[in-house]
């Protein structure tokens, strides 16, 4: 019977899988078959490619507009119904097919030692400099998360209703009077003066990943979120020499955007299945 300590979930939208997402669910089933791994796709959509990969996954199809674009992927991610999806369990592992993970020792890699634990963001994100200062907040495509922590969270937003309607009123049409009072209050009431929590109120983007990590801390501050150097044992994605230089050598549990830097990656990653045409083919 597999854990209920943490489940598994990995979101896809399409009937076909390139090289790349191979690699990543062999990789999957290899380190995490322990847990449930749940294929989350949208209702009617061939899985084969996926069940033939990896034949324990747990198919758990959803509403295709989830799934339908970026935007409704985030929302997904930020709405409580979907963690209630998952509520028999702990902790949740997005594990998105640009992830990879090394080993299974969650506990050495501090992933439940907070509420919510990604690759950490540095200065510039993808366009990192060597030497960025490190920013708060990490990265979702590899991630865990307390799935009760994340449902009281966002539970406990209908309280901020209030504050929604005299942003509307007063400051969402002025970016230069939003600006102006973050600047006369040291950033304090930053999510209330830019409206950066209107992703609960409204049809407001930001992706889950900042809401999870800098939004909902300053909302809810009881909601642990992992330091960066915590968050390093746990995942790297950009910056990934600065990265290996603050662990010491070390790698840590898994990564993010691996594909995207296969100069660094493939020294640790058996990228032979790859060729310059197989990274974007299906298999």
């Amino acid at each position: 019977m597999a854990s209920t300590k943490m489940c598994v979930i990995i979101p896809v939208h399409q009937p076909v899988i390139s090289a790349d997402e191979a690699i990543s669910l062999l990789a999957c089933k290899t380190h995490l078959s322990e847990y449930d791994c749940l294929l989350i796709y949208p209702e009617g959509m061939d899985t084969s490619a996926y069940t033939t990969a990896h034949a324990g996954l747990l198919m758990h199809p959803v509403d295709r507009d989830w799934l339908s674009s970026i935007e409704k992927y985030n929302k997904m991610k930020v709405s409580i119904s979907f963690y209630q999806l998952f509520a028999k369990y702990e902790y949740m592992l997005t594990y998105e097919l640009d992830a990879y993970i090394f080993h299974n020792n969650f506990d050495k890699a501090g992933a439940f030692a907070f509420d919510y634990i990604g690759a950490p963001f540095f200065e510039g994100y993808w366009a990192a400099a060597p030497g960025a200062a490190f920013m708060q907040g990490g990265n979702s495509g590899f991630s865990v998360r307390n799935i009760q922590s994340c449902i009281k969270a966002l539970a406990s937003l209908k309280k901020y209703r209030p504050h929604w309607v005299l942003y509307k009123a007063l400051l969402s049409y002025s970016s230069r009077v939003r600006n102006k009072l973050n600047k006369w209050t040291n950033d304090k009431y930053e999510v209330f003066i830019t409206g950066r929590f209107a992703f609960a109120f409204a049809d407001f983007h930001l992706n889950e990943d900042v809401i999870w990590s800098e939004v909902i801390p300053q909302l809810v501050p009881s909601f642990t979120i992992a330091d960066p150097l915590n968050a390093l044992r746990f995942s790297f994605e950009y910056n990934l020499e600065d990265s290996l230089r603050l662990t010491e050598g070390r790698l840590p549990l898994g990564c993010h955007a691996w594909a995207k830097h296969l100069g660094f990656w493939s020294k640790y990653i058996d990228t032979t299945s790859i060729t310059k045409k197989g990274r974007t083919n299906e298999v």
